[in-house]
């Protein structure tokens, strides 16, 4: 029963250390596969969604119209791709809308409308982006050849506003209301853009500025000032790129970068690659060692989890037994959560580390696929567990027998642990890291009965055989000390020396002593070899 707990016991240690690190390389893996899907979606949002059409159909539309398509779609996707770098929440969306004055791009945090417009140069683009509600709807009845009045220029933002419910009924959005949609349009002179950012071409953005502040001073000399404030606020919104309050952002995209990813869009060549969007362009240094230290907090709230939870039932086990429990329990109760968060911290985020830089190519290209983040979590346990062996040994508290054996032993335990935590993930697809590491904890404790097993039968061998595996085993043929005094040998301690001790003399009593009689027994001892150590064998009885 005793070798059965230790063997549990040992297994629950083994277990403990490596599921730091492995829960540190799993969050770096799953760290680049978020970025990777993130830069995948802009390749698929270019060479399908943006090539056809509904049923598969391909778009006939004119690249000189379709850059802007391919903007929207661009800036939306960086930007995502960047917050999946920069492992924030933020995200933007393109919304496909065909409503007057509607948002292109719309952000999940506040204040994320952005409006765009890639036009043959910044004055068309800056005069496109300043546009009020009057001249949109008087555009629209000018097709028509029909007279704007005022009960039409109300009717259009009706009709405007009926299309946009059709477009979330289709789209399952929340509503807005008519205000909301089109803040101030009761004043035909307010901006149609009211609120959004204004989002240009980044060859064109200063041009677009020059324009808006030249007709700021037209409009002031000439005493409009309803007309400087659509200039104004357009020049305080106008920008090159999406931003969020995340400090994410998207990557700023020249009119021929965006006709040039129309005509790629067209043929369905976009790569990715081509444009710098590669996680090993995208992936920082800065970003791997946040991403370790995020890694290592979770692996350390896991491993303390498990180091205190043995002692804590300790505790209660006491507490039902005895009725009472003392200071020193919590204790170790403490000592257990310090050892077991710092550990699991290293181990977590050096893990962590090593798989983002992996799987990132930052490490080279034949790393990229090869590298798995279980595989390199176990390698990390084991190199730090074999490290801080090594240590042990170094001061003395572990013999080179006991470190070997230790070794041996963890490398075994992992090995099991891997072995088991496939299978039962193979067996829980739904919950994959959950099943990798309940199947992990059942493969190290029978990893280290297992291994006890084995050891008790390779001992044997040595003790029969006297083999010593090139120095692995200890073979002691010498007679203990306490046999050879048995014998009735002398024995020379050559290394102590002792010298005599003054002693005066005292004056005692005679006392009278009755005379006993002592047989001498015959003790018959048997001496034979045995396991007398961590990889040692000698002469026992």
């Amino acid at each position: 029963m005793g070798k059965s707990m230790s063997a549990f016991e040992e297994g629950y240690r083994n277990f403990t250390r490596l599921s730091g690190a492995y829960r540190g390389a799993a969050g770096g893996g799953d760290y680049v596969a978020n970025v990777e899907k993130a830069i995948g979606e802009l390749e698929r949002a270019l060479n399908s969604d943006l090539r056809f059409t509904l049923n598969g159909v391909m778009k006939r539309t004119d690249i000189s119209q379709l850059k802007g398509e391919a903007a929207e779609i661009w800036h939306a996707y960086t930007h995502n791709i960047d917050a999946a770098v920069k492992d924030v929440s933020a995200r933007a969306e393109v919304l496909k809308s065909h409503v007057a004055g509607s948002v292109d791009v719309q952000g999940n945090w506040t204040n994320s409308g952005f409006g765009l417009k890639y036009y043959k140069d910044g004055n068309a683009a800056a005069k496109a982006q300043s546009e009020i509600y009057y001249a949109k709807a008087a555009e629209y009845y000018k097709k028509g050849n029909q007279p704007l009045t005022i009960d039409e220029y109300s009717a259009y933002f009706d009709y405007e506003f009926k299309k946009y419910l059709e477009e979330c009924q289709k789209n399952n959005r929340v509503p807005k209301t008519i205000d909301e949609l089109f803040p101030g349009y009761k004043d035909g002179n307010n901006p149609l853009y009211s609120g959004q950012y204004r989002v240009v071409a980044k060859d064109q953005l200063e041009e677009a500025r020059a324009w808006l502040e030249r007709k700021i001073l037209e409009e002031s000399s000439g005493g409009r000032s309803e007309q400087v404030k659509r200039y104004q606020e357009t020049l305080d919104k106008l920008t090159d790129r999406i931003k969020s309050n995340e400090g994410t952002e998207s990557v700023p995209l020249a009119k021929e970068e965006a006709e040039e990813l129309a005509k790629l869009a067209k043929e369905g060549g976009f790569d990715s690659a081509d444009w710098g969007l590669t996680p090993d362009e995208l992936i920082k240094w800065e970003h791997i060692m946040k991403q370790a230290h995020k890694a290592g907090l979770s692996a350390a709230v896991i491993s303390v989890a498990l180091e205190v939870a043995p002692e804590l039932l300790k505790i209660l086990t006491k507490l039902f037994r005895d009725g009472e429990i003392n200071a020193d329990d919590f204790k170790r109760v403490g000592f257990a959560a310090l050892k077991g968060g710092t550990l699991g911290y290293v181990r977590g985020s050096v893990a962590a580390a090593i798989t983002v830089a992996c799987k990132s190519g930052k490490l080279g290209s034949a790393l990229m696929n090869a590298a798995d983040p279980t595989i390199i979590g176990a390698v990390v346990a084991l190199t730090m567990n074999t490290i801080q062996n090594a240590v042990l040994m170094a001061f003395g508290q572990m013999t080179t027998h006991e470190f070997a054996n230790r070794c041996a032993q963890d490398l075994f335990t992992a090995s099991c642990s891997l072995a088991f935590g496939f299978a039962l993930q193979g067996l829980l697809p739904q919950l994959p890291v959950l099943g990798f590491m309940i199947g992990s904890f059942v493969g190290g404790v029978i990893g280290s009965f297992a291994h006890s097993a084995v050891y008790s039968c390779f001992m044997s061998l040595c003790v029969d055989t006297g083999c010593t595996f090139f120095g692995l085993v200890k073979q002691d043929y010498t007679l203990p000390k306490e046999i050879l005094k048995e014998l009735g040998l002398e024995i020379f301690e050559y290394e102590k020396f002792e010298y005599d001790m003054f002693e005066y003399e005292e004056f005692t009593f005679d006392t009278f002593q009755f005379e006993e009689f002592e047989y001498t027994p015959i003790n018959i001892r048997f001496i034979r070899r045995g396991v007398i150590g961590v990889g040692a064998v000698g002469f026992v009885t």
